[in-house]
């Protein structure tokens, strides 16, 4: 069996995991592995789906299924159906219908469903159109769509067991198969649980399941059934119902329970159908090969009844499809003339900055010589302000110091900071130097910053720093004055 033709049907139903792999084709899916059959041991859901992952991923390795698609069965009591009837409307109003009637059909918050439906037939002629709509909880589907995945499956799909039973019966049918016009119904017995699905006319119309005991299984089959037909859309009086049964549950021919309207007519075939392709390599079939009829059926169903598209209305249009794949075509042209559109658009704009860049280069390098010009300026003002405003008062020291000293002294550095000043020389005689620079009150302060130390020559090194004392500012010369 090559990879990419495998197909895996799942249904985990009561307490049983059914597994099918099935090899699709031109010609009709058939079962290419033994099915996988095993009755769980935990109670608890949370363990089952733990349970469930381990015999899965054992049932992926040992058949080399990995990368193969799965398509999963909601079981019954986890899928909720209703049937609703809408007034003649576009396809596009009737799913924003259907999505305002879910809070009123379903017990849930429809932010918390995952829904689908299917137009049922207009047997009133009345153009009304009626639908039978089924939700599954969304966090249900993303858990198993969290554990095929960890086995390395791809869940391609979630068809609810109603759909997957029909889809089951019409194909492995046969003569016995549902036609146009007939009522259906299709009971398994499924680890301590019946489940019935009624058909009208090949469509699911009601899906339930009830504990029972394998004593009661046909009686509480046959009152789910009743429950179920109660409101079919086909005339209920003196009406035949087909029943699929598990063997032995009832006897060949009619019967009519109680004073019921409908006349159920025990069909054969179908167990021995399932069991035929139930059988692979040479082996024996299961015993009870009924449960095995949703999980292929989910396969044949498809996505005819998808719940992992909660939009899908079942069938498009012929018109529908053209205008998808118009408007498919249209993107695609769309997504490569646009990029395309863009990259000639801005290899335009850029030439034309490019240009305009071009002609206000002259314009900038003159600016910038400019403004290098007006900064080297502004740098020699301002030395020339910092030079004006202290050598002119660094000059009048350096005159008032000459002035003062004696014959035979030098200055050999002179240090001015504010009125502080600092020298240091050589002088013949250094003591002579402190009272001249005191005489007059010009400076004040004054003191031998270090000890007199005497050089060859007899001349003595003498540092000496005090105050500058600047001279009083001329008062104003009067306007009158001469």
């Amino acid at each position: 069996m090559r990879r990419f033709q495998a197909i895996v049907g799942i249904d985990p139903s009561g307490g049983r995991l059914s597994v099918v792999a099935v090899r699709g084709g031109m010609g009709t899916p058939s079962v290419a592995l033994p099915p996988l059959s095993h009755d769980f041991r935990a109670e608890r859901e949370d363990a089952r789906f733990g349970e469930a992952e381990g015999v899965l991923g054992d049932f992926v390795a040992r058949n080399g299924l990995v990368g193969a698609r799965a398509f999963l069965v909601l079981p019954a009591d986890n899928v909720h159906m209703a049937r609703a009837v809408f007034p003649p409307m576009r396809e596009k109003d009737l799913r924003e219908a259907v999505g305002l009637e879910l809070e009123r059909l379903f017990p849930l918050s429809p932010s918390a469903l995952r829904h689908a439906w299917r137009r049922l037939p207009d047997t009133t002629r009345d153009g009304r159109i009626r639908l039978v709509v089924a939700a599954a909880p969304l966090d249900y589907i993303d858990r198993w769509e969290e554990t095929v995945s960890r086995v390395g499956l791809t869940l391609a799909a979630a068809v609810p067991a109603g759909w997957a039973a029909a889809a089951g019966v019409s194909r492995l049918g046969g003569a016995n198969a549902p036609d146009g016009g007939a009522l259906s119904v299709v009971l398994r017995w499924i680890e301590g649980r019946v489940e019935c699905t009624v058909l009208a006319g090949g469509e699911a119309v009601f899906c339930g399941s009830r504990p029972a005991s394998p004593a009661s299984a046909p009686s509480e089959g046959i009152s789910l059934a009743m429950s179920g037909l109660t409101d079919v859309p086909l005339p209920a009086e003196d009406a035949r119902v087909d029943l699929f049964a598990p063997a032995g549950w009832f006897p060949a021919g009619e019967f009519r329970p109680g004073s019921a309207g409908f006349a159920f007519r025990v069909r054969e075939g179908l167990p021995q159908a399932v069991a035929a392709l139930s059988v692979a390599g040479g082996q024996e079939g299961p015993a009870d090969p009924l449960p095995f009829l949703c999980s292929y059926g989910a396969v044949v169903a498809g996505r005819g009844m998808d719940l992992l598209a909660p939009q899908r209305a079942g069938e498009a249009s012929r018109l529908a499809r053209a205008a998808v794949a118009f408007s498919a075509a249209a993107a695609v042209a769309l997504g490569v003339a646009w990029p395309a559109a863009m990259a000639w658009k801005a290899k335009s704009d850029l030439r034309l900055l490019d240009a305009q860049i071009a002609a206000l280069r002259p314009y900038a390098e003159a600016y910038e010589e400019t403004i290098a010009d007006l900064d080297g300026a502004q740098a020699r003002v301002a030395v020339l302000r910092e030079e004006m405003s202290t050598a002119g008062e660094t000059l009048q020291v350096l005159k008032e110091l000459t002035d003062r000293l004696p014959n035979g002294s030098w200055i050999l550095s002179l240090r001015v900071e504010g009125p502080k000043v600092e020298m240091e020389g050589l002088s013949t005689s250094a003591a002579e130097i402190f009272p001249a620079l005191t005489r007059d009150g010009r400076f004040r302060s004054v003191e031998f910053a270090a000890p007199i130390t005497r050089q060859a020559d007899n001349i003595e090194r003498y540092k000496i720093r005090g105050e500058y004392v600047p001279p009083p500012a001329a008062p104003p010369v009067s306007g009158g004055a001469r």
